[in-house]
């Protein structure tokens, strides 16, 4: 009975397991049927072919919409695109991120391509956060085309605009939460003439991780509730189909109230100046091409040129041009009217139009045609009542925000709330919210030009009389003189007579479009005056602020955002140093006048000739003078280096620069072009050259006074070198010496040879510290020939430094014979050591010696510039 009932129970079990067996067949047969049907489907239908295509033709159309002049056709993507970097960033950090915020500087490593990052082998989940006009939305479109090409790699691109589906996302019913991204990815297609997919063809890319999802724009979505739907929704998917590659962009505001979970943070970088040079010729080329116009190359490249002349002639616009929609914008400006405006009140202008309204307008979120340039009226008056009120931050509900605009509102947008406005102007990127319930403009100029042209339009320039005292109007007073004749200001600024006042009179009349010739010799007249007035007046220091200022506008931006000063500094700004630092005037003042004029660069004249020492106190001197406004340095070693830094600099000129990072010694040293001699140092060969053709052997005379000039120094010198100098001038008769045998430890070509400074007081600090080097080291030296003993060589090295600090006191081009002695000196030394350490010091004591006698003579011409960098 027992093993009946066993036998019964196995025939159970085995009739349930081929029912299951054949229910799991049946079902996986119908499985492999459908993936074999959508397989061959979408091989007969080319369904991927054809939406790959598509995606190619329709992302990358290119383009900035909302331009005020634009050409009939745009460039394409693909010849203007410049891959903007990312940076990872805390989330509380990327919150800061704002139009025309200068760059957080971050290592080498952390600055990131989104293709890199999408091409890791496992999934990753990205949010790019940007400000307005950064390059977020173009980024996608990019990398959308990048993999619609990449066959090979099987990735396929979804590119989703999040605005245009928040209905059907969020939405009730059963087309709102339960839609997934397969859907959403069919309703994007649905307007296309592309035809319906396979079915199951998205799910089934989604479900085997072979897919890049691309959500963009869920900033443009305004109320805060949907936006944290749509995060939500976003992460139903991404838990759904984990194994793909999902980016979301936003813009900062409100983002960190429903921030997307476990997704990394990566803010978009500004372009660096290599970015816009390549954005811009590449722009051009592309428009030149699409106009059809011979020769496009040549005028591209010139157009192109221009541009980037114009930009470096305003560096205010600098960190306007490093944000790719401004970049562009300014680029349409210069093309189709052939100059960037005339001031950069109408520049801000066009931009502000841009982001305000004209680029919305144009990607229909703004449905209301008109309330454009309404909106545009009442934000000038919040700016200017913003100025007169002297705030930045406007509290949303506050009584301010109630005072400053309801008449506005009330006159140009009836109906229309303060919150509601703000809140709205936010999303153009004018406005942030920089805390909650904080609104500010995005940059300060915004909120002074605004205020400026609310003051143009209703003629109420005469209130400005009253505000050139104070500081805070000082910009929008600028922007103001732009577009209106400033005679008034100045005259008012005149009569005052203080030194802000006078400053501020001659920065209104740079700025004038139109200048009054008998008001501009007025003011030089006075800048002059008050130049030749006590070093430490307060006329004379504002004056001086305002000629350094002048000279420093002009800007080149070499790699990563850092800006130098086109001009090199010139006799002015030298002589005006010189006069609080006496001690670095040259005694040829007409000769250095002569040789600064005759020096000059694509950007001016330059002052050649800075000696040691004198570039360390420019360069305090400038930022004591300028007070704060702005802070200079000296370029670093790579910044030198720079193939942009090449031009600035005269023909067979150096450069005052510091010295490189792995040197221990952080004196400033300069820096020369390749294939140049260096100024401050000589070969080896030069100083054996001098010391033979000098007339040295002579020493060999018994008026051992002739030679030793100074009472003090030891006269048994004169016969420690009569056997050492006979011996060195008859090899060089006989033997042709070889001074790199007599400094065999020193590699005559090494680059810190060649580059480190033979200044005076470098060259004091080395015959100071030559006795004590061979002290420290007695048995290094050793008697060759019969010459004296070992204390005798030591009395020679006290002799040498004793020589030496007199000559370099009195002056090496008035010491002639005392200098070739101690060169003489110095080789006999190095020639009895066997130590590295002297021959070295003697090396460089012979070396300095040579170099400033050969400048002294003018065979070295002294042609060292000094470039302030902004830091």
């Amino acid at each position: 009975m027992g093993l009946l009932c066993a036998y019964e129970v196995a025939l159970a079990v085995l009739a349930f397991v081929a029912s299951i067996s054949k229910e799991l067949e049946s079902r996986l047969a119908k499985r492999v049927v459908d993936g074999v049907e959508r397989l061959l489907l979408a091989r007969l239908t080319r369904y991927e072919r054809r939406y790959r295509r598509y995606l190619v033709v329709r992302h990358s159309a290119g383009g900035v919409k909302g331009l005020i002049i634009q050409g009939a056709r745009n460039p394409r993507l693909d010849d203007v695109f410049v891959d903007v970097s990312l940076r990872p960033s805390p989330l509380h950090q990327a919150q800061n991120v704002t139009l025309a915020d200068p760059e957080q500087e971050v290592p080498d490593g952390e600055r990131r391509s989104l293709l890199d990052l999408l091409d890791h082998p496992g999934p990753q989940s990205l949010v790019v956060i940007g400000a307005p006009g950064t390059g977020k939305t173009t980024l996608l479109e990019h990398t959308t085309v990048v993999y619609a090409r990449r066959w090979a790699k099987r990735r396929l691109p979804v590119f989703v605009t999040l605005r245009d589906h928040v209905e059907q996302i969020v939405g009730d019913g059963v087309a709102g939460p339960g839609l997934a991204i397969a859907d959403v990815a069919r309703l994007t297609l649905s307007a296309a003439a592309l035809g319906e997919a396979p079915a199951g063809w998205f799910e089934d890319h989604l479900e085997h991780g072979r897919c890049v999802v691309l959500l963009d724009g869920l900033d443009e979505v305004a109320d805060p509730s949907t936006r944290r739907r749509l995060v939500q929704w976003a992460e139903t998917q991404v838990a759904r189909y984990p194994d793909n590659h999902w980016v979301l962009t936003t813009r900062p505001q409100g983002y960190d109230a429903a921030p997307l979970d476990g997704a990394e943070v990566l803010v978009v970088r500004r372009f660096t100046p290599d970015q816009i040079r390549r954005f811009v010729h590449g722009w051009y080329v592309a428009v030149e091409r699409l106009s059809g116009s011979r020769g496009t190359g040549a005028a591209a490249y010139a157009s192109a040129e221009d541009l980037i002349d114009r930009l470096r002639a305003q560096p205010s616009l600098y960190g306007l041009s490093s944000n790719p929609l401004l970049l562009t914008m300014l680029c349409n400006v210069h093309r189709y009217l052939g100059a960037l405006p005339g001031t950069r009140a109408e520049l801000y202008g066009q931009i502000c139009q841009v982001l305000l309204w004209r680029r919305h307008q144009a990607k229909g979120l703004w449905k209301d045609a008109d309330a454009g340039p309404a909106r545009e009226a009442v934000l000038r008056e919040l700016a200017y009542g913003m100025m007169v009120h002297q705030t930045r931050s406007l509290p949303v509900g506050g009584a301010l925000a109630t005072d400053l605009l309801f008449p506005a509102l009330v006159r140009e947008l009836p109906g229309v709330s303060a919150d509601a406005f703000l809140t709205s102007i936010a999303r153009t990127g004018l406005l942030i919210e920089r805390e909650p319930g904080q609104f500010s403009f995005a940059h300060q100029t915004f909120q002074e030009y605004l205020a400026a042209y609310h003051i143009h339009q209703n003629g109420m320039g005469h209130l400005l009389e009253r505000r050139i005292s104070e500081p805070w109007w000082r910009e929008t007073i600028l922007l103001w003189a732009a577009v209106n004749p400033p005679d008034q200001v100045i005259e008012a600024c005149l009569e005052l007579d203080t030194a802000e006042a006078l400053g501020l009179a001659l920065d209104c009349y740079d700025e004038a479009r139109q200048k009054p010739h008998e008001l501009g010799q007025r003011l030089e007249q006075l800048r002059l005056e008050a130049l030749r007035s006590p070093v430490d007046s307060p006329r004379r220091r504002i004056m001086t602020g305002a000629t350094i200022a002048r000279h420093l506008r002009q800007v080149v931006w070499l790699a990563d955002g850092v800006l130098v000063s086109a001009l090199p500094v010139n006799h002015d700004v030298y002589r005006l140093f010189t006069d609080a630092h006496p001690e670095f005037r040259p005694e040829d003042e007409e000769g250095s006048r002569r040789r600064s004029r005759a020096a000059t660069t694509d950007y001016g004249p330059a002052f050649l000739g800075i000696p040691p020492g004198a570039p360390e106190a420019l360069v305090r001197w400038v930022n004591d003078v300028l007070d704060g406004s702005a802070v200079f340095r000296l370029p670093t070693w790579n910044e030198a280096s720079d193939p942009t830094m090449q031009p600035l600099l005269p023909p067979e000129c150096s450069l005052w620069a510091q010295p490189p990072r792995d040197w221990s010694d952080r004196t400033p040293v300069c820096w020369a072009p390749e294939g140049m001699p260096h100024p401050w140092s000589v070969p080896l060969e030069r100083v054996y050259e001098r010391a033979v053709g000098s007339g040295i052997g002579t020493i060999e005379s018994s008026d051992a006074g002739a030679w030793f000039p100074y009472q003090h120094t030891d006269p048994r010198l004169h016969g420690l070198l009569t056997n050492a100098v006979r011996a060195i001038t008859n090899t060089a008769r006989y033997l042709s010496f070889d001074p790199v045998a007599t400094f065999p430890s020193i590699d005559i070509s090494s680059r810190q040879a060649l580059i480190r400074p033979s200044s005076p007081r470098l060259l004091m600090e080395l015959l100071t510290a030559l006795p004590d080097t061979v002290e420290r080291a007695p048995r290094l030296i050793a008697p060759i020939h019969g010459d004296p003993s070992i204390s005798e060589n030591r009395r020679l090295a006290a002799s040498i430094a004793d020589l030496g600090a007199e000559t370099v006191a009195r002056g090496l081009e008035k010491e002639r014979e005392a200098a070739d002695l101690l060169r003489v000196a110095t080789m006999t030394l190095a020639h009895r050591s066997d130590g590295m350490e002297i021959q070295t010091m003697c090396r460089d004591i012979a070396l300095g010696i040579t170099t400033l006698q050969d400048r002294a003579d003018g065979i070295i011409p002294a042609r060292e510039v000094v470039l302030l960098v902004r830091a």
